[in-house]
């Protein structure tokens, strides 16, 4: 069975990987989930638990799966300057990855009709103070969709299409 975010955080925070790296960050905090994930959202490889460290303003991942391992080791953020990294607390994350799913399936066709999804990803994150299940895929017409889904209350919380190349209009 698979196991829950707080699971995975709980085992990533035994592990004496992330041990050793919260010595030397002890002002770090948990930022994200990450998993790429196929057209019909299932998993494509092990979760990767994201932890941030505002005086360094660098992130470090860790691969959860059979045994902990640091995947990247205090890399730079992708972010808007000025954009801080929000912390995720667990504890506010009540719609399991398997219910987000679900209200993906529910909503993407009226959404997104039409929209023919590819490959794609997904994190937990927290935005604008709101742990979000985000999903992002993109089209066979070269289009990003996305749909984040609220980790409190299981609603869509926004969704939009994005074109990835100028079609000159």
């Amino acid at each position: 069975m698979a196991l829950t975010s707080a699971e995975m955080l709980k085992k990533v925070e035994g592990s004496k990987e992330y041990n050793a790296w919260k010595k030397k960050h002890p002002k770090g905090y948990l930022s994200h989930f990450f998993c790429p994930i196929t057209a019909d959202c299932e998993l494509k490889s092990a979760w990767e638990v994201g932890f941030y460290d505002a005086d360094s303003e660098k992130m470090t991942v860790f691969a959860c799966s059979d045994k902990v391992t640091v995947k990247e080791n205090e890399d730079d953020v992708f972010k808007k300057p000025g954009q801080r990294v929000e912390e995720l607390n667990i504890d506010s994350v009540k719609v399991p990855f398997a219910k987000a799913v679900d209200v993906f399936a529910e909503q993407v066709e009226e959404l997104f009709p039409k929209a023919g999804r590819g490959d794609g990803f997904v994190i937990l994150q927290t935005l604008e103070q709101k742990p979000l299940w985000n999903f992002t895929f993109i089209t066979k017409s070269l289009q990003f969709i996305n749909l984040k889904i609220n980790a409190t209350k299981g609603e869509v919380d926004s969704h939009l299409s994005m074109d990835l190349i100028d079609r000159g209009q």
